[in-house]
């Protein structure tokens, strides 16, 4: 007999936690007084670990920004360049603090702590819209994740070098417009809201040309939130993305318009390709992780090598665990929905530095200035699946920020001994000669030339006929006095790669050892090699005054005034000479 067949109910699953909407931010309220709260402590906080360095003075590229070539107090002339609001505040610093660098490194400290509250605002954010974690958790979590970003060693080369302003400065700016678009009033962001988000997203590229990584930030959150991959959230926010794409084409030419005129950017420079540098970057976004994760072997100048081919240095097996990582991410976008868009997240930001576009330093720490939130939310849903109990939780995460702000510490007492900072970059260094040459610089200002003398042998060895090394050898003999070795280390450097600068250190070399018809040939050719050097103009007009030619001199002093307008050289000298510079 046939069984009769018995229906069966279907028992609905346990439904999940809901997600929260973007529009729940306007329930919940803004945090206003826990910014503050957030922002107070940063700053303070930062006082400590940056204690070393607030006195630290100019390094590197420091050298070639505005107020360190004297240049005029007036306004226009600071924001004539391509990044406006950048030069702004340091012509406020060089209202305020002139050449003292405490003024400078107080404000890189306001930046960062401004930063760290933004970043606490959106990580709260984040979290909750994953509707998986309690409010206590998100706070928690949100405090811990932006302590991180707080006292991370990575962060202190955009903050201790006052040159990474533009990158502490154009990050602030993206996250305060990343927070506008997180917290605004309703689903779908009004008028307001939305030209509030591309103001700021223009004063980001004015700042830093990498900032117009944000509307990428906006397109993934809009696609990854409540629901990973849905286009309402694209859909809702139309009057965004259509004020802001005019915004985007004009910011994308700006950048393209730099590119092609930078010679250390863009696809016109020539010992890299576009492929080359692509298969480069697929290695130092790994480098960027492990750095993040684990961070040991810093360094204010990485020696790192370009991959020519797809074999060379494992390029290849670095883009197959990119892709493969992407491919991961879009599969488990559900189930790990913060480590996947952490991921997405972290390489969207470095995509404007670590993509096809060549840039002559494959890698640079400072660019893992906001990629770091990214790396932040993939620990915070890491940290979620570890069965721990609370306390044994909170110790981890407590000696982990301990290690953080140990090694941001030790890393911050090296930026406040310059000397150090590059020995140890020289040393780390097999195949670059830029190091040694910023330590022989850093070393003849401190008049503690003999120390250079060991890193100088290294480097020999490792880079024989290096023009860098050559030059090197020639200001520290100088130094100590051995004239004519250093002449013979100049001239050779000349030989290998004849410039103004040589030329202009050659002639300043004859004239210190009397041979002055050597020393006015030299700096001539100086002068001939680039008629814009104001150093060789300043040189030659010293030569032309030594001679008692003082109409000559007059003309070279103004001839350097044409190139650099506040030229104090130049200016003292024609004081020296009883002429004025005419008035602008």
């Amino acid at each position: 007999m046939k069984q009769s067949a018995v229906p069966r109910t279907r028992v609905p699953k346990r439904p999940g936690p809901a997600k929260a909407t973007i529009a729940d931010a306007a329930v919940v309220g803004f945090p206003a007084r826990r910014l503050a709260l957030v922002i107070l402590a940063a700053f303070v906080i930062e006082l400590y670990l940056y204690s070393s360095a607030l006195n630290a003075p100019f390094v590197f590229d420091d050298f070639g920004l505005p107020y360190e070539g004297g240049m005029s107090r007036t306004l226009s002339t600071w924001l004539a360049g391509v990044r406006p609001l950048l030069m702004f505040t340091y012509w406020l610093n060089d209202r305020t603090s002139g050449q003292s660098p405490l003024g400078y490194h107080l404000v890189n400290l306001i930046i960062h702590a401004i930063s760290t509250g933004l970043v606490f605002l959106v990580l709260s954010r984040l979290l909750a819209l994953t509707g998986r974690l309690s409010a206590r958790t998100v706070s928690v979590a949100s405090m811990i994740g932006a302590a991180v970003f707080l006292i991370h060693p990575l962060q202190t080369e955009s903050v201790s070098y006052i040159a990474g302003r533009s990158e502490s400065l154009a990050g602030m700016l993206v996250l305060l417009a990343y927070v506008v678009f997180l917290y605004r009033r309703r689903e779908a962001i009004s008028w307001v809201e939305a030209v509030v988000v591309v103001a700021l997203f223009g004063l980001g590229v004015s700042t830093k040309e990498n900032a117009v990584s944000l509307a990428g930030v906006l397109i993934l959150t809009d696609v990854f939130w409540p629901r990973p991959f849905s286009l309402s959230g694209l859909r809702a926010n139309w009057r965004l993305y259509a004020a802001m794409v005019p915004g985007v084409f004009v910011a994308i030419w700006k950048v393209f318009q730099i590119l092609s005129a930078a010679p250390t950017a863009g696809l016109t420079l020539h010992n890299v390709t576009w492929y080359q540098y692509g298969f480069t970057e697929a290695r130092a976004i790994f480098t960027y992780l492990r750095l993040a994760v684990l961070p040991f072997g810093q360094s204010i100048d990485h020696d790192y090598p370009v991959s020519h081919t797809i074999l060379e240095h494992g390029a290849i097996f670095y883009l197959a665990a990119l892709v493969t990582l992407i491919a991961v991410c879009i599969r488990w976008r559900n189930r790990y929905p913060l480590t996947c868009f952490g991921l997405l997240l972290t390489l969207i930001l470095l995509v404007p530095t670590s993509s096809i576009v060549p840039i002559s330093d494959p890698l640079a720490e400072r660019r893992m200035y906001l990629p770091l939130v990214g790396l932040i939310l993939i620990g915070c849903e890491m940290a979620s699946h570890i069965r721990i109990s609370r306390n044994t939780g909170y110790a981890a995460c407590g000696a982990m920020l301990m290690l953080f702000g140990a090694l941001c510490y030790q890393r911050n007492q090296l930026w406040a001994q310059p000397s150090r900072l590059w020995a140890e970059a020289a040393l780390e260094s097999t195949g670059k000669s830029r190091p040694y040459a910023n330590l022989v610089d850093q070393l003849v200002q401190e008049r503690r030339c003999s120390v250079a003398v060991p890193y100088l042998q290294h480097a020999e060895a490792l880079l024989p006929h290096d023009y860098d090394i050559e030059v090197g050898w020639g200001r520290i003999l100088e130094c100590m006095g051995r004239r004519d070795e250093a002449l013979e280390k100049l001239l050779r450097g000349a030989q290998i790669r004849p410039n103004s600068d040589v030329y202009r250190l050659i002639g300043l070399l004859y004239g210190e050892m009397g041979r002055q018809t050597e020393a006015g040939a030299a700096l001539h050719k100086a002068v001939d090699l680039d008629q814009r050097s104001a150093l060789a103009h300043d040189a030659l007009a010293a030569w032309y005054e030594w001679t008692h030619d003082a109409a000559a001199a007059e003309r070279e002093y103004r001839a350097s005034l044409v190139f650099a307008p506040s030229d104090r050289v130049a200016s003292t000298g024609l004081n020296r000479l009883g002429k004025l510079p005419p008035s602008n």
